[in-house]
């Protein structure tokens, strides 16, 4: 409906109410105190639909309690001038009452509109700079990468290409910071873990080897979720590379569970296993990040292996 015609239609209707709640008391008060009601009326329909609403019921009531309830009933002859100027006294001061209410709406609506302004401008700016931080990452990214293709070192190759993929993991986090979920101090694990997962599986695809990701829809602070990123990155690489033959088949599970210690971020494949060595050495920069990563984040790091797979555990009592 048009605005206007709500505002008049919620004037007359609380001007019917008012008026016809002050009838019922006729007999009790005669007609003493005939606008009382009235005031309250005016009050509502400005809350309700605004100060030109406010109006409506004010002009309407004020007649229809001069015509129904004022002596003479039924009739718009004043009776005498004392009930004539009790209905000018009480129009001047609902007036006044309306003014009030009409002033202060009108300051609210100002604020209103200027936090909304402050508001989209803040909003541009922060994807302005969420704009730029992914132009930054590409920027590192395309240059590391770039010097893997020129080195002739197989060795440097393959370790530029790790970091190359590191950096993806940061980028993958920072590109699910709330600016789009309108907290920019969260990330939610379901979409940004299970997105980095079908980048590392199409990065490093081999037949019959596949990746599933059934992490809940939590929420992660920023911090946490970086770290988990490059955690299960490492992970998720190191499997792919390494707990499956040539030939094989097999699949990779990134979960989480949560339950009353916090919550557990499981990786876990049905691989040939770690072999004693390996579990036994202190490992690779690979092993070594997840180690401190899991430090970072305050968790306990279960590792359990056998010629079935390998599932690691990450046990965290907060991701907050």
């Amino acid at each position: 409906m048009p605005p206007l015609l709500v505002e008049l239609a919620v004037g007359i209707g609380f001007a019917l109410i008012v008026v016809t709640a002050r009838a019922s008391l006729s007999f009790i008060a005669g007609d003493r105190a005939p606008y009382a009601f009235n005031f309250l009326g005016i009050v509502l329909a400005a809350v309700v639909a605004g100060w030109r609403a406010g109006s409506v019921t004010l002009v309407f009531s004020q007649l229809l309690t001069w015509y129904v309830i004022v002596e003479p009933n039924w009739t718009f002859i004043a009776g005498d001038y004392d009930r004539f100027g009790a209905l000018i006294l009480s129009t001047i001061s609902q007036g006044l009452i309306l003014l009030i209410i009409a002033l202060y709406q009108r300051e609210v609506a100002k604020g209103s509109s200027e936090r909304e302004k402050r508001m989209d401008l803040l909003s541009r700016a922060l994807e302005e700079i969420d704009h730029r931080t992914r132009n930054n990452y590409q920027t590192v990214l395309a240059l590391v990468q770039m010097q893997g293709q020129r080195s002739k070192d197989a060795g440097v190759q393959e370790a530029l290409r790790q970091v190359a993929d590191r950096i993806k993991a940061v980028t993958k986090a920072t590109e699910h910071l709330a600016v789009r979920s309108q907290d920019i101090g969260t990330v939610r694990l379901r979409a940004h873990l299970c997105e980095l997962c079908e980048q590392v599986e199409r990065g490093l695809s081999r037949d019959g080897v596949k990746v599933h990701c059934d992490v809940e829809d939590i929420a992660a602070s920023t911090e946490k979720a970086i770290y988990l990123s490059i955690i299960v990155n490492e992970l998720v690489t190191n499997a792919l590379k390494h707990a499956f033959e040539e030939s094989s088949e097999g699949v990779i599970r990134v979960a989480s569970e949560q339950h009353a210690k916090g919550v557990t971020i499981i990786v876990e494949d049905n691989g040939s296993g770690l072999k004693r060595s390996a579990a036994n050495s202190n490992g690779g920069l690979g092993t070594r990040l997840v180690d401190r990563f899991a430090r970072e984040l305050g968790c306990e790091h279960e590792v359990v292996s056998s010629d079935n797979g390998t599932t690691h555990r990450l046990v965290m009592r907060s991701l907050a």
